[in-house]
């Protein structure tokens, strides 16, 4: 069954500039069986983000390499791909909320988040966009009522989109870095929750394509 949302829906608002509020650097995310983590780099690369420029990834990675501990960790309760993960606060050490993937064609991701989380109050189900004929390219979920689409379609690049007033706005982007095994996510943080957006990445870099081992 498709999506009731389809990007199709909402044109693009090509006025709307991307300016990122937030720099995570995805730390063996990608792919990965057991742990992982999220460092925050917020404010700690000089380079202005230009689309991943190969000067603010490596730099990135630099920042990476001479961050302290990391804003959020990620574990998995058994020690193969298809297991819940679950994203905690690494400072307080605080459940953040559960990330159940799927990895086959069909179906749809969720993040359940803790009673009274103040990331969401509801459940986010994370679903691929299309009938099952065309490139399943976008993944789209809702929070609050309002459709958010992560497109694909740009190679290894992943675009967020927030819809406001019948168009899609760009909030965030992720790209891959470090031998696959890792990626950078830049975010406009006052357009949506952090943990939202961190969560909804991991799910989509490691969704449709990943392969157990």
């Amino acid at each position: 069954m498709p999506h009731p949302f389809h990007p199709d829906d909402f044109p693009i608002n090509k006025e709307v500039v991307l300016k990122p509020t937030k720099t995570y650097y995805l730390k063996g995310c990608v792919h990965f069986k057991t742990n992982a983590e999220v460092l925050d780099l917020t404010g700690k690369i000089r380079q202005r983000f230009n689309n991943f420029s190969k000067e603010f990834l490596d730099e990135a990675g630099e920042a990476a390499r001479q961050a302290g501990g990391p804003a959020f960790s990620i574990s998995s309760s058994g020690n193969m791909m298809r297991t819940i993960k679950t994203l905690t606060d690494a400072g307080s050490g605080e459940p953040l909320c559960d990330l159940n993937i799927t990895f086959v064609s069909f179906g749809s991701s969720t993040v359940r988040f803790p009673s009274g989380s103040q990331h969401s109050r509801h459940e986010i189900e994370l679903c691929p966009v299309g009938d099952g004929w065309e490139p399943q390219r976008h993944e789209a979920f809702v929070k609050n009522s309002i459709p958010y689409f992560w497109d694909m379609s740009d190679g290894r690049v992943g675009v967020l989109y927030k819809c406001l007033n019948q168009q899609r706005v760009e909030i965030a982007r992720v790209a891959g870095y470090g031998f696959d095994q890792d990626a950078v996510l830049v975010l406009n943080a006052n357009e949506l929750d952090e943990v939202v957006a961190v969560s909804t990445c991991i799910i989509l870099i490691n969704g449709r394509d990943a392969m157990d081992a």
